[in-house]
């Protein structure tokens, strides 16, 4: 799709004829290559732990060894980040194994690991039997360890972030457009996407932002789509406090709907060399102007949100929620 030449011509089209918008654009600018040798960098993930942490058919007590190897990886790069100074040269989500093996999963597989064994534990309390007892028992041991990889994968987010305006700019934009009027996923599953003055101006401010290299590159990179995260987190649990704080739902929305965008841009090129991903607007931006794309979209983002929303409460059931800002 990323080559696909009658994209660009009907995004072309959209943008035509539209109303002018308060929206500023910012500049972006490429973070700069670490000083650090590629030959200092940590260890890479095994993509054998992921498949054996998600796997119900594995003994609990192997899934839980493979989530605390996991662990133990993203340990030894935690460390590595905490002795470099934050800054705007790369950190630690533009570490070369870190990206590879996020790149690989890891944040998506203990995600799932989460979800899957909070509802095998509620399912296993119900039943109310002694079995029920043990497995919830084992199941809080997994569900905990991977909430604890979670929390490290996202902690990071407060470390280095204040030293990247730009990223900020882009990121908060890039949220303002997408809770436009004529941004399909602002709108229920079912709702056909309008040929209207409100979706070209949403199409062509996107396109203005996403068009742009620089940007694309810092959007679509790890850390931004980590920040984007730890925004849904604290909407999610500052929406629980008061459940009539407009600020907090609209960072819901906004927040689920980057990451899901976000996601997509970062994999729309296709991979380089077999494994680095290349970024690319054009398609994910056609498919979400699409009825069909649009509603599997916005599956997405609320996919995203529930995720999340389970995870807030892990984090605050495990005692974490203090460290990331929850």
């Amino acid at each position: 799709g990323a080559s696909n030449p009658e994209i660009p011509r009907r995004i072309k089209h959209l943008k035509a004829k539209i109303r002018p918008s308060n929206i500023h654009v910012p500049k972006a600018k490429v973070p700069t290559k670490s000083d650090v040798s590629s030959t200092s960098t940590g260890p890479a993930g095994d993509p054998k732990w992921l498949l054996t942490a998600k796997s119900p058919g594995e003994p609990v007590a192997a899934r839980i060894a493979a989530v605390n190897q996991v662990g133990g990886w993203l340990q030894s790069h935690l460390e590595r980040a905490i002795r470099k100074t934050p800054g705007e040269s790369e950190w630690f989500f533009e570490d070369k194994e870190v990206v590879a093996y996020l790149d690989a999963g890891v944040y998506g597989s203990m995600l799932d690991v989460l979800t899957h064994t909070v509802w095998s534990i509620i399912d296993a309390e119900q039943k109310g039997t002694e079995e029920g007892a043990l497995k919830a028992k084992a199941g809080a041991d997994l569900a905990g360890a991977a909430a604890g990889v979670l929390h490290n994968l996202i902690h990071p987010s407060l470390r280095a972030w204040n030293t990247r305006g730009q990223t900020q700019a882009l990121l908060m934009t890039l949220q303002q457009v997408l809770q436009m009027p004529g941004c399909p996923l602002m709108h229920e599953k079912g709702v056909k996407v309008q040929q209207s003055d409100e979706v070209r101006q949403f199409t062509a401010l996107a396109a203005k932002i996403l068009s742009n290299p620089g940007a694309l590159a810092v959007l679509t990179g790890h850390h931004t789509i980590a920040r984007a995260r730890l925004q849904l987190l604290r909407a999610i649990v500052q929406n629980g406090k008061k459940a009539t704080d407009e600020k907090a739902t609209a960072q819901l929305r906004q927040s689920s709907m980057a990451v899901v965008l976000l996601q997509r841009c970062r994999v729309a090129g296709g991979y380089v060399d077999g494994s680095n991903p290349a970024p690319a607007w054009e398609p994910v931006l056609d498919r979400l102007l699409d009825d069909e794309g649009a509603d599997e979209m916005r599956a997405e983002v609320e996919a995203v949100f529930e995720q999340h929303n389970l995870l807030a409460s892990a984090f605050v059931k495990f005692g974490f929620e203090g460290s990331v800002g929850l």
